[in-house]
């Protein structure tokens, strides 16, 4: 399963409720993606300082069965046309592509 895990700082000129409210009204659409298996955001309500940079401002996590899955996805027109629309959204981004290794299934983490 690999797993992308995109984190993006909003524009300085958008409070964080405006990028909020940009990504679960606006972006989400642009998320359905062929071959997508789950995307998941998780919106930064606070954080620890950064070294005088401004915190990250949200996290995407999006789930593909394999590389291809997700090389046929970004290059797919839905794929363009998701990333041209967030282009607008973020001041920085930094994308990390990983392969998630499930260590203890969610059942065993119930009991």
């Amino acid at each position: 399963m690999i797993k992308v895990m995109v984190l993006l700082r909003r524009p300085q000129s958008w409070t964080r409720e405006r990028f909020h409210r940009w990504w679960l009204d606006e972006h989400v659409a642009h998320g359905k993606k062929p071959n997508l298996r789950k995307y998941r955001v998780c919106l930064v309500t606070g954080s620890t300082s950064h070294k005088g940079r401004e915190p990250w401002d949200g996290i995407a996590e999006l789930w593909f069965d394999d590389r291809a899955a997700l090389d046929r996805a970004w290059s797919s027109e839905v794929g363009r046309t998701a990333l041209a629309h967030s282009r607008e959204s973020h001041s920085d981004r930094l994308v990390l592509i990983t392969e998630e290794h499930e260590l203890a299934p969610a059942a065993e983490r119930a009991r």
